[in-house]
């Protein structure tokens, strides 16, 4: 939903979900030289959370060909609580935008056994076709 627009800059209100899908996997081996006998193991764990989210998301241009774009959102359900910031940089080509910019995003969970919370962090970068 759009909250505020100028010439240059739109900024809308989001609401949504986010799902996530966590699977984690433990190989070990047993020395030989230990009074066990040599053995290797793996221990699989996987679990999964829902959320709502709400958020807001926005783009300003620079000038004719760069524009600034940037999100934030929350967001609760099956985690204690969960949010996620970008900010990055679009530079327009005549049918085509190059874009590249950072991202971050945390999880708490609530009760679940392999996870307790998690961090997920890095730069970005694609394309975006216009029809």
């Amino acid at each position: 939903y759009e909250v505020f627009e100028t010439d240059n800059t739109r900024l809308d209100l989001l609401g949504g979900g986010r799902y996530l899908y966590l699977k984690g996997d433990l190989d070990f081996e047993i020395d030989a030289g230990s009074p066990l006998a040599p053995r290797s193991r793996r221990v699989t764990e996987s679990d999964d959370v829902i959320d709502a989210v709400i958020g807001l998301r926005g783009m300003t241009e620079l000038n004719d060909k760069w524009s600034m774009n940037y999100l934030v959102d929350v967001g609760t359900g099956q985690s204690d609580y969960t949010w996620q910031a970008l900010a990055g940089f679009n530079y327009r080509f005549k049918r085509v935008d190059a874009a590249f910019g950072y991202r971050y995003m945390k999880y708490k969970f609530d009760d679940k056994k392999l996870f307790d919370d998690m961090d997920v962090s890095g730069p970005y970068g694609g394309v975006r076709f216009h029809f």
